[in-house]
């Protein structure tokens, strides 16, 4: 079985400080105002509490490309400049074939694909691939000082993120979509 590239994310380790927002975004050298990563607040406002003194409580939801199994982009992309990875699953865009049509954009239900008005074409988290080709996890994962994330193999369930997602019951994100995501959350 091929592998498909993954992340748990524990929310209840998150503490919305946006280190994994700004790895990315340094890291990748992600242009202009773009990010390919986001925190955002559960309970309504980013780093609003909810709750009554003295049981406050303030939850986050870290985003980022959800490198979906049946990735709604990649069905829709008019040049194929959208693809998934067969080696690891992961979805990418090809910038040298991408015209910037924003088809892309529009049929993402995560809202996660972004144009780069100045170079034209579409933009989004890579999961690091090539960070995981060569053995190192990717930059939002490293860089969480909660250790809120696990990235792996979700087709092997031996694998660290298998075992997590299993022993936690972490649930994708909006799976109603039918795009089977490959970031689960707990």
């Amino acid at each position: 079985m091929a592998k498909q590239y993954g992340m748990v994310i524990d929310t209840t380790r998150c503490m919305g400080c946006q280190t994994c927002a700004v790895a990315c975004k340094v890291s990748n050298d992600v242009p202009g105002e773009l990010y390919w990563a986001h925190v955002e607040g559960l309970d309504g406002d980013l780093y609003r509490p909810t709750g009554t003194f003295p049981k406050v409580k303030m939850n986050f939801r870290p985003t980022l490309c959800n490198h979906c199994a049946e990735p709604a982009c990649v069905a829709n992309c008019p040049t194929g400049a959208m693809a998934k990875r067969e080696d690891n699953g992961a979805v990418v865009v090809d910038q040298d074939v991408c015209i910037g049509c924003g088809t892309c954009v529009n049929s993402c239900p995560y809202e996660v694909p972004q144009i780069d008005e100045e170079a034209g074409v579409s933009s989004k988290c890579t999961l690091c691939f090539d960070r995981l080709d060569n053995d190192h996890r990717p930059w939002c994962v490293q860089a969480c000082p909660a250790e809120a994330r696990i990235v792996g193999d979700l087709n092997d369930p031996e694998s660290e993120v298998s075992k997590y997602i299993a022993e936690k019951g972490a649930q994708p994100y909006m799976p109603e979509n039918g795009t089977t995501p490959s970031v689960y959350y707990v």
